[in-house]
């Protein structure tokens, strides 16, 4: 036989093997594609609240994965949100996304907030938290000089009493 003949006979075996193997494979199911319907809080009547909804929920509700994404992260490590201006800490959104936002989400109950532990907080985790710039440079500093913050009254020198007031419920020294 020539190399052409062996070739045409070797291909129409595996196509006929190939037919008869999809026709008697047993437990085929055939795969349908169902499209979920995206619908806005608008259609719905009511506001989704940030504090208990899932990732999904923020895609249901419009919100692009882009910045359900990042709200559904920040809101996981801080634990709850308490006003819709706290989205601004978050690098990507501003006043002008917040406001869109805000027509959709809305704060509620859910969510407990998470403490700080001050010593091992990036930049970003503090800033998430509401520091500064200004006081994220001062934490910073005074960890490389001394190592370690140990407690409120270092706290208190770097941040000042009004501000420390402010996080004295939230921040960890361990």
């Amino acid at each position: 036989m020539n190399q052409n003949l062996k070739l045409l006979i070797i291909i129409i075996v595996i196509l006929t093997t190939s037919f008869v193997y999809n026709k008697i494979r047993p437990g085929k199911k055939i795969i349908e594609i169902k499209k979920e319907i995206i619908y806005s809080t608008e259609d719905m009547g009511k506001k989704l609240n940030i504090n208990n909804a899932k990732l999904e929920d923020y895609l249901k509700a419009g919100i692009s994965m882009s910045i359900a994404t990042k709200v559904f992260e920040y809101k996981e490590v801080v634990g709850r949100i308490d006003s819709l201006e706290e989205l601004v800490r978050i690098s990507g959104i501003g006043e002008k996304t917040v406001e869109k936002l805000s027509k959709s989400i809305e704060v509620g109950e859910g969510g407990t907030l998470k403490k700080l532990n001050i010593n091992s907080a990036s930049p970003k985790l503090l800033k998430y938290y509401g520091f500064t710039k200004k006081e994220i440079k001062e934490i910073e500093t005074y960890i490389e000089k001394n190592n370690v913050i140990f407690s409120n009254i270092e706290m208190i020198k770097i941040l000042g009493e009004k501000r420390y007031k402010e996080y004295e419920d939230r921040l960890d020294y361990n």
